[in-house]
């Protein structure tokens, strides 16, 4: 997407962090809000770039379901995530969509440092230290990986939704490629 185009900006825009509302709110994104994000990014690229823009928004639809599809399959990212990186696609057709995935998954991975150190001043919730100590031991002692799920109350096994790391991660790569970038710097 040229992100000079600020009726396809916009959109991108209200599409993440009304998802990102709805998730912190309900902790899921409605296929009514990613399907109707991915019509409008699909018109769009149509409008301004016709056949092309059909093309570059069917491939950032599926390499953006590809980026989050592994986390889908283990169980560490939801459906939903992974419609929402898909319609986001759509706008941004599939190289900035990647870039933006990638930064979203970065910005998850900051949040998720974040709920690993309240564990560490948390004296109500049970620590995930001892539990990922067995882990690495299981490991170095078998030579195979083994998962123990959290504790009931264990700060790590709280979702944390992640619709607002995806919000964050893309809205910083559109600041990042906006025109405006350059006036600022």
């Amino acid at each position: 997407m040229h992100v000079d185009l600020w009726p396809a900006a916009v959109s991108v825009l209200l599409l993440l962090w009304i998802s990102a509302a709805w998730d912190l709110r309900h902790q899921r994104i409605p296929n009514l809000i990613v399907f109707t994000g991915a019509g409008i990014g699909t018109a769009l690229q149509f409008v301004f770039f016709g056949f092309d823009g059909l093309l570059e928004a069917f491939s950032g639809l599926g390499l953006g379901l590809a980026i989050f599809m592994p986390g889908y399959l283990v169980g560490t990212t939801g459906a939903g995530d992974v419609k929402l990186m898909a319609a986001v696609g759509t706008f941004l057709g599939p190289y900035s969509v990647l870039i933006a995935g990638l930064a979203s998954i970065a910005v998850g991975g900051v949040i998720a440092l974040g709920f690993l150190f309240l564990a560490l001043f948390s004296a109500d919730a049970p620590s995930p230290w001892q539990r990922y100590g067995l882990m690495f031991r299981t490991l170095f002692a078998t030579g195979r990986p083994v998962y123990l799920r959290p504790a009931e109350g264990e700060v790590m096994g709280r979702k944390f939704p992640f619709a607002v790391s995806i919000a964050l991660g893309t809205s910083m790569f559109l600041i990042w490629q906006s025109p405006l970038n350059g006036i600022v710097n």
